[in-house]
């Protein structure tokens, strides 16, 4: 009898333990295909410039001196705030120095400083590396009275490794970004 008994526990024990084990998957991230290179030209109230057709242009509906291009498929955005007939020496540093508050997280940061006179564009863009909040910060100016400032943001936990090249594509558009970016105001003051 009690043979029967443990043959009967085994046979019902192998037929209710037949379900599928769950092995826990392995963590990993997610899949980001960077977009084709096709651009459309943007008209802001204060300057053009060429944005990525995949990505959206928007302006703050109470303030037209901020704006976004928003990145859908990368899950990233770069915020512009424009000022015009202010201190230009003051927003240089304060860029700078919204730049340099990274070197908390940031493994390195570099910049490189342009000018392209006849179109009367100079400025800074700084790459920064490692885990920061932002991997680019950079700013524009005529020199006199008008300049933008932007800042790249993503809608994640900053993860250099897994953002590379992502963040590479992003500030190759932020080259294209400074190569198409024109003034609006055409009667700049000279130097």
């Amino acid at each position: 009898m009690k043979l029967k008994i443990v043959l009967l526990f085994l046979i019902s024990l192998n037929l209710f333990s037949c379900e599928e084990s769950h092995i826990p998957k392995k963590r990993a991230y997610y899949r980001l295909e960077t977009p084709t290179l096709e651009y459309k030209n943007i008209e802001a109230p204060q300057f053009y410039l060429d944005i990525l057709k995949s990505s959206q242009f928007g302006m703050r509906k109470d303030n037209v001196d901020w704006s976004t291009i928003e990145y859908p498929t990368l899950n990233a955005a770069l915020y512009l705030s424009y000022f015009k007939d202010t201190n230009i020496e003051k927003l240089t540093e304060d860029a700078r120095k919204s730049a340099y508050k990274h070197t908390i997280k940031a493994d390195d940061i570099i910049n490189m400083q342009f000018a392209l006179p006849e179109k009367n564009l100079y400025g800074t863009v700084y790459s920064i590396e490692g885990n920061a909040a932002t991997p680019a910060i950079f700013f524009f100016t005529d020199s006199v009275q008008q300049f933008l400032h932007g800042t790249v943001y993503f809608n994640c936990s900053p993860n250099a490794d897994s953002l590379k090249p992502v963040i590479q594509f992003i500030r190759q558009d932020i080259e294209h970004i400074i190569e198409t970016f024109e003034w609006k105001d055409s009667e700049q003051k000279s130097n």
